[in-house]
């Protein structure tokens, strides 16, 4: 047996060892892609660290491979807005974005396309197919909605048609009335409504704009129109109810008048006509005075044993036009179409009725008595004095009111009963209706001087008077008046009311002012008259009388000089407190004598 000593290889173990080299080449050629593709991508996505992934878009405005400051700078450059079409009735508006109030954030959009690509889930194939594909990133926007109003309201005054309200007019006296049209009105709220839906793609943004109808106020005119027709067809009376004899009216409104008057109102979309308030007040109370009856107050004495008040003289009830109630039956009877109303008045109560008590006004005591003398009167002064005298007797002055002797004493008149007596005037003594009625107010003066009430008025006489000085009484101490301008007041300060009691004592031709109130224990000083400043009259004056016998003359008044009369009061509370201090200066003019003479009498020569 032989052995061979030799080694061969098999064919096939050849084909083997060549298939592995291959695949061992395709092994490390993948290998190698696989590292290059890898650190392809690793430089990738290296370059892209703080850069938008290439792929992005915002709007038609390519930002990918942008860092996001030059992202921003080119949508600032390139992203323009477009305007909102705003469409009205007539015609459309192309609103600005800016005007209203839509502007691009850039910075708020470059942020979000930055963020594309890069959530928990994504990673190269992600930025692959973004590569690839794209994506496109909506711009954020701000909206002020504030802007958006405003333009919107500008916008209005183009859109809006303001209503025609229907209206009533004259011409002369014929009413006329035009009919009402209906207006149109931009819906601002409901505009910035659509609009606030449109934006959220401003590109191609429409907005139909919403105007309404406005309607008229005044739908209708018309009827006033009738109205009107109606009222102004005939006059309008105005009737006194329950007439009394020498009461005033009727009174009637003309159709011009009315027309003057006429005013219109709106009920419910509808014209009316009526007379205007204020026209009517002013008429009314242009006639109240014709229709007042002042009430008259009651008059007393006081009755010193029982302390109690005797009536001597009734009060009365006055009447008073009520405007305001009148108005409303004239505006009521115009409404329903009639030509007469009636006025309304009320009754205006005395303030001191005749069953008024001592208790209830406070009288209870004399507070105060002046008196003066007018002894040697001729009767005519004598008569008015009285006369004058009784007017105020039984007074009641309330508590804060201000006396006038002028508004108690009433007309002086030959119609009111007084007689003519001397009075002074100027130079020389005059007649004249009336002269005597000084000695009262001088007397109601002296009572309120020595009572301690306030004077707020007083005047004296331009010339001494010797009336008033009779009986020691001295100079200073008068007051004059001479109605309406010259007037004696004085104020009731207390607290209770005032009643003022006249009396003539007939023994002495003494005229006595008694004030009875309650007192408060005021105590009163009276100091003067300080006579100053004298003066001596001129020559005495001479004037022709022809109704006095020839050769003969009259010493019509004695001369007397002139001077200044000071008298000084204080009043002190019951506590001793100053309350009033007065200083009454009166300047009486020095007097030159007068004579009358008859014919043929030659006077002296001065």
């Amino acid at each position: 047996m032989t052995i061979s000593g030799s080694l061969s290889r098999r064919p096939d173990e050849g084909k083997q060892a060549a298939s592995g080299l291959e695949w061992l080449a395709l092994l490390l050629v993948a290998l190698l892609a696989f590292l290059g593709v890898f650190g392809l991508v690793l430089a990738y996505e290296a370059w892209c660290a703080d850069r938008i992934y290439p792929g992005v878009w915002v709007g038609e405005i390519p930002v990918g491979g942008l860092r996001p400051e030059e992202a921003a700078r080119r949508l600032q450059d390139h992203l323009t807005v477009p305007p909102v079409r705003l469409v009205g009735p007539d015609r459309a508006w192309d609103a600005p974005a800016a005007d209203i109030g839509l502007r691009l954030l850039a910075d708020a959009t470059v942020r979000a396309a930055f963020r594309v690509g890069r959530g928990p889930e994504d990673g190269p194939v992600t930025h692959l197919l973004l590569l690839l594909g794209g994506h496109s990133v909506a711009p954020i926007f701000s909206y002020d909605e504030s802007a958006a109003r405003l333009y919107l309201q500008a916008l209005a005054k183009e859109i809006d048609i303001p209503p025609v309200d229907a209206t009533f007019t004259l011409q002369g006296l014929t009413p006329v009335s035009t009919p009402a049209r209906p207006g149109r009105m931009l819906d601002v709220e409901a505009a910035l409504a659509d609009l606030r839906q449109s934006i959220r793609n401003p590109w191609g943004a429409r907005v139909e704009l919403v105007v309404r109808e406005a309607p008229p106020q005044v739908t209708d005119a018309e009827a006033a129109r009738a109205q009107a027709e109606a009222l102004l067809s005939a006059p309008f009376t105005l009737l006194f109810p329950n007439p009394r004899q020498g009461d005033p009216g009727p009174w009637s409104l003309t159709p011009e008048g009315l027309a003057r008057m006429l005013t219109t109102t709106v009920q419910g979309g509808h014209l009316t006509v009526t007379l205007d308030r204020e026209a009517l007040r002013v008429f009314l109370e242009e006639i109240a005075p014709s229709l007042a009856i002042e009430p008259v107050d009651a008059r007393f004495h006081f009755d010193r044993r029982t302390g109690q008040l005797v009536p001597i003289s009734p009060s009365s009830p006055g009447r008073a036009l009520d405007v305001g109630a009148s108005i409303e039956n004239i505006l009521a009877a115009v409404a329903a179409g009639q030509h007469t109303a009636p006025l309304s008045v009320r009754t205006v109560p005395p303030r001191f009725p005749d069953t008024a008590t001592a208790e209830e006004l406070g009288i209870r005591e004399l507070v105060a008595e002046g008196d003066s003398y007018f002894i040697g009167s001729p009767s005519g002064r004598d008569h008015n004095i009285r006369l004058a005298a009784r007017q105020f007797d039984g007074l009641v002055i309330a508590p804060g009111e201000t006396f006038s002797f002028n508004r108690y004493l009433g007309e002086v008149s030959k119609e009111a009963g007084y007689d003519e007596a001397y009075v002074t005037m100027g130079e020389q003594l005059a007649i004249e209706v009336g002269g005597g009625i000084c000695q009262v107010s001088t007397t109601a003066f002296r009572a309120a001087l020595r009572g301690g009430y306030p004077i707020v008025e007083r005047w004296a006489h331009y010339h001494r008077v010797g009336y008033y000085e009779l009986r020691g009484h001295g100079p200073g101490l008068d007051a004059t008046v001479y109605s309406p301008l010259v007037d004696f007041k004085f104020v009731n300060d207390r607290p209770t009311a005032l009643l003022i009691e006249t009396e003539i004592e007939e023994a002495n031709h003494r005229l006595i002012f008694r004030f009875y109130s309650t007192g408060d224990g005021r105590r009163v000083e009276i100091r003067g008259p300080v006579i100053t400043n004298e003066t001596e009259p001129g020559p005495p004056i001479y004037q022709l009388d022809e109704k006095l016998p020839p050769g003969t003359v009259v010493e019509w008044q004695t001369a007397q000089k002139g001077f200044t009369a000071t008298v000084e009061r204080w009043v002190y509370d019951a506590a001793g407190n100053l309350l009033y201090h007065n200083v009454f200066v009166s300047k009486y003019a020095p007097r030159r004598a007068a004579y009358h003479y008859g014919p043929g009498y030659q006077p002296p020569e001065e």
